[in-house]
């Protein structure tokens, strides 16, 4: 399992709402199954697309190998770890996350979270994945990954010998 924040944030929250929920990937290929598992995509594009701000929400990725195979409850201890994580010491209605699910033809699961980037209470910017984000998220992933006999992205193992 690998987390990942992405570099988007800055257009449309509906446009990225409406993409995560679309039926068809960046290629135009069909995805075989989307769920929303957290969250409204109408309130989350509502919110971010609300805000003065540059940024005005975070994209993040949880991504399962094809071999893991997360369960449900699987699925939803890695969701509420990671809130947990990028959350902490927030209440729960201080901020909004939207996650939706995306099963893949070849069987890998991935979980796409967005973030408004804001406190709701405050009305403050809040950046859950600020510069060194991977000092914090990534002994999350490796404590999931080993709980979880997970493929770890830095299994020697596993790394391609060419990358193109």
């Amino acid at each position: 399992m690998h987390i990942k924040f992405l570099n988007h944030g800055k257009g449309s929250a509906a446009r990225a709402a409406a993409y995560l929920l679309d039926d068809k990937d960046h290629q135009n290929l069909d995805r075989s199954d989307v769920s929303v598992l957290r969250g409204d995509p109408y309130q989350f594009a509502a919110i971010a697309d609300s805000l003065p701000f540059a940024q005005r929400y975070t994209s993040a990725v949880i991504a399962w190998h094809p071999d893991d195979q997360p369960n449900v409850q699987d699925i939803e201890h890695t969701l509420a770890e990671f809130e947990r994580v990028a959350f902490a010491g927030l209440e729960p209605d201080q901020y909004h996350l939207l996650a939706v699910q995306h099963d893949e033809p070849d069987g890998a699961k991935h979980l796409h979270i967005l973030v408004p980037r804001v406190d709701l209470h405050s009305g403050k910017s809040m950046n859950i994945a600020p510069p060194g984000w991977k000092n914090t998220f990534d002994p999350l992933r490796d404590a999931l990954n080993n709980e979880n006999g997970w493929a770890r992205p830095d299994d020697l193992h596993r790394q391609r010998i060419y990358q193109p």
